[in-house]
């Protein structure tokens, strides 16, 4: 008869194991987002594998970053939620590009000016 491997495993959505909940080398398995992980000799747990779908609330819930690009694809903006969690959001989007564009913001502290803010345009562009 074959023997069955059964790694720790969880049906919790996020849920990634701790540290002390697995041995070194042990496999852990969330059957629900589809991940495995696996806990490194200096005792952190890392996912392994293909990621599937990762989210980019999934890495910054995480406290993950990247030196990569980020593709926000069709339609996709980021949202700022202010100190409160309330119905007001302050999104960033994109107009429709039509040629590779690139927006730098300047190594200082401030406000970014707005279209139709006539202050900020003559303080900018001296008009």
């Amino acid at each position: 008869m074959a023997v069955q491997i059964l790694p720790k495993r969880s049906e919790t959505s996020l849920a990634v194991p701790a540290a002390n909940a697995l041995e070194v080398g042990e496999l852990a398995v969330n059957i629900t987002d589809g991940k495995f992980y696996i806990k490194k000799s200096d005792n952190s747990v890392k996912e392994v594998g293909g990621a599937g779908s990762v989210t980019l609330n999934d890495v910054v819930t995480n406290g993950a970053f990247t030196t990569a690009d980020i593709l926000l694809d069709q339609g996709a903006r980021l949202v700022f939620e202010g100190n409160l969690a309330n119905s007001y959001e302050t999104f960033l989007t994109v107009a429709e590009p039509t040629a590779d564009r690139t927006i730098t913001l300047p190594n200082q502290s401030g406000t970014v000016a707005m279209d139709g803010d006539a202050l900020a345009y003559g303080i900018v562009f001296g008009g």
